[in-house]
């Protein structure tokens, strides 16, 4: 029964240490990386079907920098950057013209033409419904955010040489309102309803208003972001679009791509915000997000349109007491990098659209159909997919349809494949293991009016056990030993060869282990790793050339291993070492995989020293030996006459290459006290041997 207890016990703790992975998407945060079209996403995580949008026309140049509605249901659009005009007119974007200098940024229709203002002119120019320019007025302003129409006039904001400019032009003429050299530049602007401007600002992310009443620029708040680059007013109320570094991608021309698939944004600090001022000018934070930034804001059906990229969501702010219970959601997602325009369209919104430059129309009305793919599930490195349970209410004439499919690409391509056929709540889906997998929600209605609520998905799956990968086992010099702490006195150390001293202290195994030379110690550094991440264990066997397996250890721990090969007979050995899983993977699925060294000698045996002779011979004596080994390479030889201060030596053939080496060296008769000569050499594996000889006589072999 003791047995049977312990191994319950040991079955619950590895069942701990390997948990079955699972994801819930039930709240909004869940739905952030999925790819939502006709499918609104509320702030409690509900899916529903969204208001209906369309794309309505393309443009080629990439970027919308601008859009004006022309009165008729149709907008003039400012693209590229070279100056050029479109006008969307009849469902169709056709080309209006072209003015000379940079991006316009800024356009205003005054009757029935436009006025734009081309970055870096310092002037504003009219165009008319045929495409003909002609200056209009020169302004002190290099760069234009917004334009305004006032009477014959029309009010620029922007930004000069020395700050924030607020500039009215009339044809042939123009005044400075306003200035705040504090600032970059006037960013955003809309009227006030009282005969002034709401002005925003780069720099500081102010939020202003300019009282045509003495001319006074008041500031009502600093927004804490670094610009504020939408206002809208509604109800007497002002919404305020802040954001962090938007205006610099603006003015180089190059807003960013579009978002990929898997791509999350880890900054810590707010990247936008919509914040409400009421009537009494007290700010509320209604809406921030670390990911999208705000470009556009309108007021339309009883909502606040949030336009944002780069993912070119559409979050929609109801604007009455609703908002205690529904405080936002995510009602589009229109496919591009940035929504950065909304135009009045009879009934309907046109939003404009960059990176690619399209125009979309969104109505009131339902979609019928919406689709949502989720944001990819990801095996460690392969996974088994398991059931998947939908948790949805279906009215009548509603559907909600679940499908998968799997892959092995970071983003979906035609590597994939198919999506499954529509599966039931629970339903295992026939998918090989794979990497990645996805699933998608079709939200339907036949019924006007009538759409599905999905509550929560859950998806299980479970990690397929890999094998642990090797890469080598690494062999060290011998005599170096490596240990988890430190050794005691080493015994048996003659010297520490200077290339070992020189590798000790480089071989920083994570900083815990300690290095030393021991005479007969052999060590290896295993270098595996294991695809699941799973902790290792190894079993390790000396394999000799000849004779039975020699079983070292079952379960060590450490990526290292040092042998005491003293015991061992010399030959010629392997190292065998297995790696498993098992510390940390499921019983019945550990895996273990095996690599074997390369050959490696164990050498105790001293090399033998013979013909060992000293003869006078001029003014010096010239000593003859031969040296063997039997079973390595000799490395080192040495000549001394007093056994303390040693000459190093090479062989006849100057290179140490053999097992068997002949010395013929002649040394100066001064450098020998009295009449003996000491001789010593040393194998590769540090074994070493000394013989003496009496000058004129043979020495013994040893």
């Amino acid at each position: 029964m003791r047995w049977l207890t312990f191994l319950l016990s040991a079955v619950v703790g590895v069942a701990a240490l390997a948990q079955q992975p699972s994801a819930t998407f039930s709240g909004f945060n869940d739905w952030l990386g999925s790819e939502a079209r006709g499918v609104r996403i509320g702030a409690d995580g509900r899916l529903r079907l969204a208001p209906n949008l369309r794309r309505v026309g393309q443009l080629p140049e990439g970027v919308i920098w601008c859009a004006v509605a022309d009165g008729s249901g149709g907008a003039y659009l400012s693209a590229g950057t070279d100056g050029k005009i479109f006008h969307f007119v009849g469902g169709q974007v056709k080309p209006l013209g072209q003015v000379k200098g940079g991006i316009v940024f800024a356009m205003a229709r005054l009757g029935q033409d436009l006025v734009l203002a081309p970055t870096g002119e310092g002037k504003l120019f009219r165009m008319t419904p045929a495409g003909d320019v002609k200056p209009f007025a020169d302004i002190d302003a290099r760069i234009v955010w917004a334009l305004a129409v006032e009477g014959d006039a029309v009010v620029a904001a922007g930004g000069a040489e020395k700050g924030a400019v607020l500039v009215q032009a009339r044809e042939g003429s123009s005044r400075r309102l306003a200035e705040l050299a504090d600032e970059t530049a006037f960013t955003a602007l809309t009227p006030d309803g009282q005969g002034g401007w709401y002005l925003g600002s780069h720099g500081r992310g102010l939020v202003l208003r300019y009282n045509r009443q003495g001319d006074r620029l008041e500031t009502l708040m600093a927004t804490a972001f670094e610009e504020v680059r939408a206002l809208a007013l509604a109800d007497g109320q002002l919404y305020v679009g802040a954001d962090n570094g938007l205006t610099p991608k603006f003015a180089t021309g190059q807003l960013e791509r579009r978002e990929g698939y898997l791509q999350m944004d880890t900054l810590a600090t707010t990247r936008s915000a919509v914040i409400r001022l009421d009537k009494d000018r007290v700010p509320e934070t209604l809406w921030q997000s670390a990911q999208s930034q705000v470009y556009a804001l309108a007021a339309w059906k009883g909502q606040l349109l949030v336009g944002t990229g780069n993912r070119s969501r559409l979050f929609s702010l109801p604007l009455g007491k609703s908002r205690d219970t529904d405080p936002f959601a995510v009602v589009q997602e229109m496919g591009t990098a940035q929504a950065t325009a909304f135009l009045p369209s009879g009934g309907d919104l046109l939003v404009v659209g960059s990176n690619p430059a399209e125009l979309h129309m969104l109505s009131e009305a339902q979609a019928t159909e919406g689709t949502l793919e989720s944001r990819l599930l990801k095996g460690a490195p392969i996974a088994d997919w398991g059931r998947t349970y939908l948790d949805a209410e279906m009215p009548s004439g509603t559907n909600v349809e679940l499908q998968f499919r799997t892959g092995s690409t970071e983003t979906p391509d035609a590597t994939w494949g198919p999506w499954s056929p529509p599966l039931r709540s629970g339903e295992r889906p026939a998918l090989p293991p794979s990497r990645f997998a996805q699933f998608r929600l079709r939200l339907s209605s036949t019924r006007g009016g009538a759409t599905p609520v999905v509550e929560t998905v859950k998806v299980f799956w479970a990690q397929r056990n890999l094998a642990p990968v090797w890469e080598n086992v690494e062999i060290m010099p011998p005599g170096l030993v490596i240990t988890r702490t430190a050794p005691p006195d080493d015994i048996g150390i003659e010297r520490v060869p200077l290339e070992t001293q020189k590798l000790i202290p480089a071989l920083g195994y994570m900083g815990a282990e300690k290095r030393s030379f021991r005479r007969g110690g052999q060590s290896f550094v295993f270098k595996v790793n294991d695809p699941n991440g799973d902790t290792l264990q190894f079993a390790l066997r000396l394999l000799p050339d000849r004779g039975t397996p020699i079983l070292l250890e079952k379960a060590w721990k450490d990526r290292f291993f040092s042998l005491d090969t003293l015991p061992v007979p010399d030959g010629r050995y392997r190292l065998e070492v297995t790696a498993s899983d098992a510390p940390t993977a499921p019983f019945n699925t550990v895996l273990a995989s095996t690599w074997r060294t390369a050959p490696f000698l164990v050498d105790h045996t001293p090399p033998v020293i013979s013909e060992l002779s000293a003869v006078p011979e001029g003014e010096g004596i010239r000593v003859r030996f031969l040296a063997r080994d039997e079973t390595s390479t000799l490395k080192e030889a040495a000549i001394s006459a007093d056994g303390e201060r040693w000459l190093q030596i090479v062989p006849e053939d100057r290179v140490f290459d053999q097992k068997e080496e002949r010395f013929d060296v002649l040394i100066p008769r001064e450098s020998v006290r009295g009449d003996r000569v000491l001789v010593r050499v040393v194998d590769l594996y540090f074994n070493e041997q000394t013989a003496a000889v009496t000058l004129g006589a043979p020495g013994a072999k040893r």
